[in-house]
């Protein structure tokens, strides 16, 4: 079995499950248990496959409807920022290309980097607690209370661009102010959380990395379709329409959880006292779990994969913010524009998930003789490499075609994460998983204070600097990705693990090393 399945609790591996599992599936026993029907009012969904479906169009509405605030928003940032440049008092928008000015787009550049900061610190401090909760009130009204504070958080953004204009002319940064509205809820990452905590709750264990895969695959699709969607609207009737078609999705989306019915069965009838003694007894658990994941340090290869997961935050925003601003800057695109350039790529990195269990199938057969651990530390040193070398064409390039062929070869190593997270998955018992993804995370999230800041300043010292320093940013980037890279080459196999299973002659599918 390969070891990219046992990594199936969560969504960035589902796209490398193995082609075998997801398309052969084993005949049913006599004394196995009929299909389960799902407890669920009239109007519910009360198949689990049906569930699942439901939550994959809700990841796609979800992420479209956030993707499509996306660049209107960062383009009324950059109007109000225009506008104290060029000391406008009025309320229409500024000619874009007027706005291209380094001293505007420095400017731009370092406030997005301290929202995206501020953003990523109120996210640590909520995800945990909300998960902590959702395990004692249930999935849903968790989700629909995250979902309510997210819903706030974007509106609070073109809110204060079309109604606050003058106070935000005279300190931007009050857009930080959006980001609190996490406290309610916890906003767009406990949402996804629990919509995959729910199809894990409705799935069977055969059934479970199939259920990951279409939600993958569901916010894969609306990152693809909410850009380019955007694209067409801001080009014809400019930035306000996007922010408004998304904010009409809202009310769409919360109308369809109410076809969702709770997964986790809670017991309502203990006392709150109870719950208060389980909920600290979690607490409690929760941070001693949290001192084992550290143990987990001892073995050196695990943090030299985790590299991966601490400059993940730094790619993330160089590909999703930094890369529409320096188009735009320095290639003299429109803001709208360049949802046009990025949506190809978007579907090109669908098909590369889509493939990978083919590879994966590929390198483990005879021919190859790759061990399930070898083959994964082998893709994620791959997909590292090709991002080092897409990035360093990208930090070359000063035409567009150039820039473009670096996105290309960028985009066949977006999967390292997912890669990586299934190749760190080998060191541990499936006992520890969960304590080794609260180290992921919390890797993830360190991250952030070396993504949004430092890349600003990038940006910044690559406009002042001019010629190769224009793609500071970019080098930036593969620096870490080389780092990793380094990292990678040190990494060992696990030591071999003996099971009951193994000494009673049988298969061992949580030993996959042994392949």
């Amino acid at each position: 079995m390969s070891d990219l399945e046992l990594d199936t609790e969560t969504p960035a591996d589902a796209p490398l499950l193995e082609e075998s599992e997801r398309q052969h599936e084993p005949i049913p026993a006599e004394d196995e248990a009929p299909p389960r029907i799902l407890k669920a009012a009239r109007w519910q969904v009360k198949t689990p496959k049906t569930a699942v479906r439901m939550y994959a169009f809700l990841e796609f509405l979800i992420v479209a409807s956030g993707m499509m605030l996306m660049v209107p928003v960062y383009r009324l940032i950059e109007d109000t920022v225009c506008h104290v440049y060029y000391q406008d008092d009025s309320l229409d928008l500024i000619d874009e290309m007027k706005c291209k000015k380094d001293e505007i787009q420095a400017q731009m550049a370092y406030l997005l980097g301290w929202l995206g900061l501020f953003h990523s610190i109120l996210s640590l401090l909520t995800t945990f607690p909300f998960g902590l909760l959702a395990d004692k009130i249930g999935r849903k009204p968790t989700m629909m209370l995250a979902y309510g504070g997210m819903t706030l958080s974007p509106i609070s953004g073109p809110l204060l661009l079309g109604v606050a204009q003058h106070a935000l002319r005279k300190n931007p940064y009050l857009l930080m102010t959006g980001s609190l509205f996490l406290l309610i809820g916890g906003g767009i990452p406990v949402v996804l959380a629990m919509l995959f905590a729910m199809a894990a709750d409705v799935s069977s264990e055969k059934d479970k990395a199939a259920s990951f895969l279409q939600l993958t695959f569901g916010a894969t699709a609306g990152g693809l379709a909410g850009p380019l969607l955007t694209g067409f609207l801001m080009e014809k009737y400019g930035p306000w329409i996007p922010v408004i078609a998304s904010c009409a999705s809202f009310p769409v989306i919360l109308l369809l959880f109410c076809f969702i019915p709770e997964t986790l069965q809670v017991d309502r009838t203990k006392k709150m006292s109870d719950n208060d003694v389980s909920i600290k007894q979690q607490i409690v658990t929760n941070l001693a779990d949290l001192k084992d994941a550290l143990g987990l340090l001892k073995n050196p290869s695990i943090p030299l994969v985790l590299l991966t997961f601490l400059f993940q935050a730094a790619r993330f925003t160089a590909y999703t913010s930094t890369i529409v601003q320096y188009v735009s800057t320095h290639f003299g695109w429109r803001l709208a524009e360049t949802t046009f350039l990025l949506s190809p790529f978007g579907l090109l990195n669908l098909t590369v998930l889509a493939v990978l269990p083919k590879i994966s199938d590929i390198l483990m057969s005879p021919r190859f003789g790759y061990t399930s651990f070898n083959k994964d530390l082998f893709l994620t040193r791959t997909s590292t490499i090709l991002l080092f070398v897409g990035a360093m064409i990208e930090g070359f390039s000063h035409n567009i075609f150039f820039f473009v062929i670096g996105l290309f070869v960028e985009t066949f190593g977006a999967a390292a994460s997912p890669l990586a997270r299934a190749t760190i998955t080998h060191y541990v018992e499936p006992e520890f998983v969960s304590r080794l993804y609260a180290l992921v995370s919390t890797s993830e999230i360190i991250g952030s204070f070396i993504a949004g800041p430092v890349l600003a300043w990038c940006f910044d010292q690559g406009m002042k600097r001019k010629g190769i320093w224009i793609g500071l940013p970019w080098f930036y980037i593969a620096l870490l990705s080389l780092l990793t890279w380094i990292g990678l080459i040190f990494v060992r196999p696990p030591p071999a693990k003996k099971s009951s299973a193994e000494q009673d002659g049988e298969e061992e599918p949580m030993n996959p090393h042994e392949d």
